[in-house]
This record gives structure tokens, C-alpha cells and sequence, in this order.
């Protein structure tokens, strides 16, 4: 396997992502997937920190030199908490996600592979560092970061999806839903291009609006209905495999309160 790092998986399965919802085809497997690489991500910290620092990498503009090179090692300082071979043993978990068929030859793919290789010459021994290979590695993310250009995530917890597909997804959403009412449409395109942010507030907003409306209801005669709906609706939290669901119960709900 010729690159196996946290960048280079993330770009796959991002770009698998991307394809499944431009061609509607295989979304909920790409879903599935994506779902099962953050999961792995989340349950190591050494992945973790890899992750934050190629985002970190990937999204910073610096413009001096000098204070462009210190940043570079102050992230790459961050990793000599852990050996080599531990870093290694949990990019292995990365493998599944990543096979050579799949593997992008891009921009995104030489920074990433440069900011790894940075990363593994900086932890080898003294008598194994190749200091021409990290040289230019250097070089690389150093130019990488004195241009301005997009992060790769913003965290974890997002699926990535750039514009072109937000706008594909839209226009497939409309020739699918044309039956529904115009607030209907309205939240199910706010929720296609939502952030995980977003959808966390909305949700919220959602169930403040709901609250208000049923406690705001004669309840003679249908206490028991209202008193468990309001502790239901309470009970919600963000839980981003069925936050969407969530999302549009509650507002079906207010519909028929209304």
C-alpha cells in the first residue's frame, strides 16, 4: 500500500461521498462507510491528532515565511508524545478505507503525502532521518501554506460535501418532491446543505417552537397526550443518525398544531 494516512483516506471517502450523491447511486453504503472511518477516527487519539493537524495544515494562510515555518513545527511537535511504530499500528486501522484503484493523483494528495512524510522523518532516528526527502517535503507545506485555499473539514463530526453537489442534491430533491408544500421543500434543502452545527441548532429551534405550541394548548381532555408529548420532545438530543428524522417529525408535528 503506497500511502496510507489520514488525509489520503479522508480524501477517498469523501469523494466517494461526493460521486454517490452526484449519480444517486450506493449514498446510504458511502454513508455507511464514511460513518464507520469517523468512528475509527474518533476512537484513537493518535488518528484524532493526525486529523486536526493535516486540517490545521490543509486550511492555514500565513504569509511570513518565518512565522509560516514555526507553525509547521509547532503542529509537527505535537506527534513526539509517540513513536513511529505507534503511529504506524494506527494507520494500519486506515487500510479498509483505502485501496490503490481508489487513490486520487492530485494537489491534495502531494500535501498530504509531504506533511506525512514530514511527520515520519521528523520521528526517525538520527541515522534513518533522509534529510533531502524532508527538505522538500517542507518545502511543500511551507508553499501550501502561504497561498490561501479551503480546509479540508472543519471536524470530525462533518460530511463533506462541496457546492456543485449541494446544488445536484437540490435540483434531484425538487424533481423528486414537487408534491410538497413550499416549507416542506424549505427545510429539506436547509437540511441537505446544513453543517453539523447547524443542524444542531435548528433542532433545538425546532423543539422550542413545538414546546410552545403544546403548552400553549387548552389541554381539557387531552392532558395525558400533551403531557407525554412535551416529555418526548424534551427528551431529544443531537444524535447525528437521526437528527434529520427528528428535524422533519417535529416539524410535521407543528404542522398539525397549527
Amino acid at each position: 500500500m503506497k500511502n496510507v494516512n489520514i488525509g489520503i483516506a479522508n480524501l477517498i471517502i469523501s469523494n466517494k461521498l461526493n460521486e454517490s450523491y452526484i449519480n444517486n447511486k450506493s449514498i446510504e453504503e458511502s454513508k455507511k462507510i464514511a460513518f464507520n472511518f469517523l468512528e475509527v477516527v474518533k476512537n484513537s487519539p493518535i488518528l484524532q491528532l493526525e486529523f486536526r493537524v493535516f486540517n490545521s495544515i490543509d486550511g492555514k494562510v500565513i504569509e511570513s515565511e518565518v512565522l509560516a515555518k514555526d507553525y509547521i513545527d509547532e503542529q509537527i511537535k505535537l506527534f513526539e508524545v509517540f513513536t513511529i511504530e505507534e503511529i504506524d499500528a494506527e494507520r494500519e486501522k486506515l487500510i479498509p478505507f483505502i485501496s490503490e484503484e481508489t487513490q486520487p493523483d492530485n494537489d491534495k494528495v502531494k500535501l498530504y503525502e509531504a506533511i506525512d512524510t514530514v511527520i515520519n522523518e521528523t520521528l526517525e532516528s538520527y541515522e534513518n532521518t533522509d534529510i533531502d526527502k524532508m527538505h522538500d517535503a517542507f518545502v511543500l507545506v511551507l508553499e501550501h501554506i502561504r497561498t490561501p485555499k479551503k480546509a479540508l473539514l472543519e471536524n470530525v463530526d462533518v460530511e463533506p460535501l462541496n457546492e456543485d453537489v449541494i446544488e445536484i442534491a437540490v435540483g434531484k430533491f425538487n424533481e423528486k418532491y414537487e408534491s410538497l408544500d413550499e416549507s416542506d421543500k424549505d427545510l429539506l434543502k436547509t437540511l441537505i446543505k446544513a453543517t453539523t452545527k447547524e443542524k444542531k441548532a435548528l433542532l433545538e429551534t425546532y423543539k422550542t417552537e413545538t414546546l410552545a405550541i403544546l403548552e400553549g394548548i387548552d389541554k381539557e381532555n387531552v392532558q395525558d397526550n400533551i403531557t407525554k408529548a412535551i416529555q418526548k420532545i424534551k427528551e431529544m438530543v443531537y444524535d447525528r443518525k437521526n437528527v434529520d428524522d427528528n428535524i422533519i417529525g417535529l416539524h410535521e408535528f407543528k404542522k398539525e398544531l397549527l
